[in-house]
């Protein structure tokens, strides 16, 4: 069965996901929405032995510009150009989507999150190294043995570094406009 979905100007599709939807929905009468106030990430997919959390992030040229210069004047006055704005947003998609899943019971699966921008490979390194840090990715608690995820399944990429390394696990990812 071939599922396809259409979020953020993307279109997934993914033949081999058991669901697929938009996991940040606005729409009350839909039955994905939340009614609790919560950064979420944008689409979930549901596969047999992982849930893929995808969060996209597209920035205008000049923004991004202003995110590769560390002391950039115009990524002060932006604050949502900062890149520990951006950071600190994208961990909190992580764990608010976390939380929301576990008290629905369907935190059981491993987790892979990915967080698609229109960087270029070594801004989303950067964000990639950042972000493992932050959620703190393959840390576990001195009273668990369990992490939120493993380092090895935090990835931010760009559309081309999708079709490398995601197309043929996971599925399509393109750009509808």
């Amino acid at each position: 069965m071939k599922l396809l979905l259409e979020e953020e100007k993307f279109e997934f599709d993914f033949p081999k996901a058991k669901a697929l939807y938009k996991f940040d929905e606005r729409d009350i009468n839909s039955p994905n929405y939340h009614s609790a106030p919560m950064k979420a990430v944008d689409v979930v997919a549901e596969f047999d032995r992982f849930q893929l959390w995808i969060e996209i992030k597209e920035f205008p040229p000049h923004s991004i510009k202003a995110m590769q210069h560390t002391k950039s004047t115009e990524a002060d006055k932006q604050p949502k150009y900062n890149k520990a704005h951006l950071t600190e947003n994208l961990k909190y998609k992580f764990r608010d989507t976390f939380l929301y899943r576990l008290c629905e019971d369907k935190a059981t699966k491993t987790i892979v999150y990915i967080c698609l921008t229109n960087f270029d490979d070594a801004l989303n390194s950067y964000f990639r190294k950042e972000l493992q840090n932050q959620i703190p990715a393959g840390q576990v608690s001195r009273n668990s043995d369990k992490h939120l995820i493993a380092k090895s399944q935090v990835y931010v990429v760009n559309k081309e570094a999708w079709k490398r390394n995601f197309a043929e696990k996971f599925g399509t990812c393109s750009k509808t406009a």
